[in-house]
């Protein structure tokens, strides 16, 4: 964003409100959470979009196939597949730096499934995160996921990036933002974060700075570009400027302009 006019002898920068359509989906290709497969048989994919539980379970059981169930036990909070047969079900995400992750790696994760990352090379992505049946079964181990991230980070450059928040993503791994913006709720309308939760969003630069543009960007935990599709989102900065100054004369025990 070029600003009309330069901003001059800026000594702070402050994100005071933000104003997010939450329009990004829980589930899609590009956060690799929509393919899974059964060994010996091709990868399937379930559409993306937002889910609940039920429509989850059922989208999966429809991309299994004929003979394959899933469903929800409202008692235990978990999520079980069963097959015809005993099967070995992939469930990472075809993308090698997503399967990789510690969370987040792939539609499994999300349906409550944690199982270890195989590191074989020779393995494809998405085979590498593995579960074999027992008695035709897989009982997820943690309640399934389908809401959406409860946060995002922003990013500013003016024009260097300020860092606030260092985002740990894992071992040697983290993310540099300006913000961390903490929603509310998770409904499909508009989100605004007004700075009541208390986490820091605002830069006190070491001299005055002139600040001309502002680059902006929204990223996920994980670094990666927020997909609004096209929605609008706004947000307000408010800068503190040094209008004069005064130094101090140590002799004569005076300020001076």
């Amino acid at each position: 964003m070029r600003l009309p006019s330069t901003l001059r002898n800026i000594m702070r920068i402050r994100l005071s409100s933000v104003e997010i359509p939450p329009t990004e989906y829980v589930f899609s290709e590009d956060k690799g959470n929509v393919t899974l497969g059964i060994s010996g048989e091709p990868l399937v994919s379930i559409p993306a979009g937002n889910y609940t539980v039920g429509a989850l379970c059922t989208a999966v059981e429809n991309a299994l196939g004929v003979g394959y169930d899933c469903s929800f036990n409202t008692i235990t909070g978990r999520v079980t597949i069963t097959g015809p047969s005993d099967f070995i079900l992939f469930c990472g995400s075809q993308d090698e730096k997503i399967s990789a992750r510690k969370t987040d790696w792939g539609l499994g994760y999300f349906l409550g499934i944690r199982i270890p990352y195989n590191n074989d090379k020779n393995v494809p992505p998405a085979e590498r995160r593995a579960i074999a049946s027992v008695n035709n079964t897989i009982v997820a181990y943690a309640p399934p996921l389908v809401c959406a991230s409860p946060y995002y980070l922003l990013q500013l450059q003016c024009p260097d990036q300020l860092e606030n928040v260092t985002h740990r993503v894992s071992a040697n791994t983290s993310v540099p933002a300006f913000a961390k913006l903490i929603f509310k709720n998770n409904t499909y309308c508009i989100e605004t974060d007004d700075n009541s939760n208390l986490v820091r969003k605002e830069y006190t630069f070491l001299a005055p700075t002139n600040i001309s543009q502002l680059r902006v960007k929204l990223v996920d935990p994980f670094g990666l570009p927020v997909r609004l599709y096209t929605a609008d989102w706004s947000m307000t900065f408010e800068v503190t400027e040094v209008v004069n100054t005064h130094t101090y004369d140590k002799l004569n025990m005076t300020y001076n302009s």
